[in-house]
């Protein structure tokens, strides 16, 4: 399954507030619909074919990001939601209301766009 076809797909997932509930506790209350469709989808990672190694985070992971890869996530407004290797991650930015990519060694943030398609 390509991104595309997953995010069109999750677009009538029903929300699991149990979840959510936990993440908002984690990193911020009041995230978006579609951030909390994502992680209401995430009991294991997936992984989308494309020509790049793209990945859904698991809940377990985006729970224990900052304690696994060494970065405060928290502080800086950010939750982490996909792998795509050479440790960049698309993380949603719970402050600013966006989608970026982040670079985890470099602590860069790029590829900052409204839309998470337009993150790909």
């Amino acid at each position: 399954m390509t991104i595309k076809e997953y995010l069109g797909k999750i677009k009538e997932l029903k929300i699991d507030e149990i979840k959510v509930n936990h993440i908002e506790k984690q990193y911020s209350e009041g995230i978006p619909k579609n951030v909390k469709r994502l992680i209401s989808n995430c009991d294991k990672t997936i992984f989308f074919d494309n020509d790049n190694i793209l990945r859904l985070l698991s809940f377990s992971e985006i729970m224990n990001a900052e304690k696994d890869l060494h970065v405060d996530f928290k502080s800086r407004n950010m939750i982490p939601l996909f792998d795509c290797g050479d440790n960049d991650f698309i993380v949603y930015n719970y402050k600013d209301a966006n989608w970026a990519k982040f670079n985890i060694i470099d602590e860069v943030i790029f590829k900052t766009e409204n839309n998470l398609e337009e993150v790909f």
